[in-house]
């Protein structure tokens, strides 16, 4: 497995310091469309930028209008962290704690960029960072935002989203046939995989932002939903009602990301028990982690 890291950060100037817009267009599509084709071509039919702005990405219009004072800001924060050599190290250190398995992994070369958006535009409580790795060969760090939360986050999410391409490689994603255990359990363990190369300390609001009861109520709700089966069900259940309502689909009854709660400490629990790295349970079933943690048998 090799990655092929995209400059974005040079990127992203170049589109700031360049005033006409057709100069801009070709300069996105040629620096971030190109190398992500296959990622968008998957997702967004005839045009790739259609898809980097139904992702909220920052796309060329957006370097000459009102969102350019903060694009830019947010570049000189990023940098300033020296961001784009702290994700470039975070995948070489998620690389090293899958090397025992080399002889499994079935990718070759992984394209990834650090890259600009504006989440809010389709996440009412967006924190500022997410990411996207669910296609092996293609991982996506993205950031709205650069302050004391989420700067600390950036290694966490770039080996969450590799996890993902590693657990779909294995376990190929089927959008119709997804069901509510396999994508908490990839979850999961993509936030567990975070957790143990840079500590629980900088795991995901998607994680921690959840009380006990809603926690509790999470846990009764998921537990008796765990064979709902295709993603447009299956994601009320991961990301919540929230993001469900604004969506406009119906809710499932449960809190904020409360797949993501409910498959992380699946998740730990399998580990405690079987005495497994993340990287190992990477290529265990999510009926198998499930079954072997008793998480919903107490």
């Amino acid at each position: 497995m090799d990655f092929k890291i995209i400059d974005t950060q040079a990127f992203y100037h170049r589109l700031l310091e360049t005033p006409d817009q057709a100069e801009r267009d070709h300069l996105y599509r040629e620096g971030l469309l190109e190398p992500f084709a296959g990622l968008f071509r998957i997702f967004g039919g005839a045009d790739p930028l259609n898809t980097a702005k139904m992702w909220t990405l920052y796309t060329p219009e957006d370097f000459a209008n009102g969102s350019h004072p903060k694009i830019e800001a947010l570049l000189t924060t990023l940098a300033a962290h020296d961001a784009w050599s702290k994700a470039a190290q975070a995948l070489e250190r998620g690389r090293q704690a899958l090397a025992p398995f080399a002889d499994r992994l079935h990718l070759g070369t992984v394209t990834f960029a650090l890259v600009l958006a504006d989440l809010s535009r389709a996440n009412p409580i967006d924190r500022g960072y997410t990411g996207f790795g669910g296609i092996p060969g293609y991982v996506l760090a993205v950031y709205s935002d650069a302050n004391d939360y989420t700067l600390p986050r950036l290694g966490g999410a770039c080996v969450h989203e590799l996890n993902h391409n590693i657990r779909f490689s294995i376990f190929p994603f089927n959008p119709m046939r997804v069901t509510v255990a396999e994508y908490s359990i990839a979850e999961g363990l993509a936030e567990a995989f975070a957790a143990e190369l840079f500590g629980e300390e900088v795991i995901g609001y998607y994680v921690t932002d959840i009380n006990d009861e809603q926690l509790a109520e999470a846990k009764r709700v998921i537990g008796s939903a765990l064979e709902v089966t295709g993603f447009n069900e299956v994601r009320s259940y991961i990301f919540g009602d929230t993001i469900s309502t604004h969506m406009g689909r119906p809710a499932a009854g449960v809190p904020d990301f409360a797949g993501y709660a409910i498959g992380y400490r699946v998740v730990r629990q399998y580990l405690a028990r079987a005495g497994k790295t993340v990287a190992q349970a990477t290529f265990v079933p999510a009926q198998e982690i499930i079954a072997e943690s008793g998480f919903f048998a107490s």
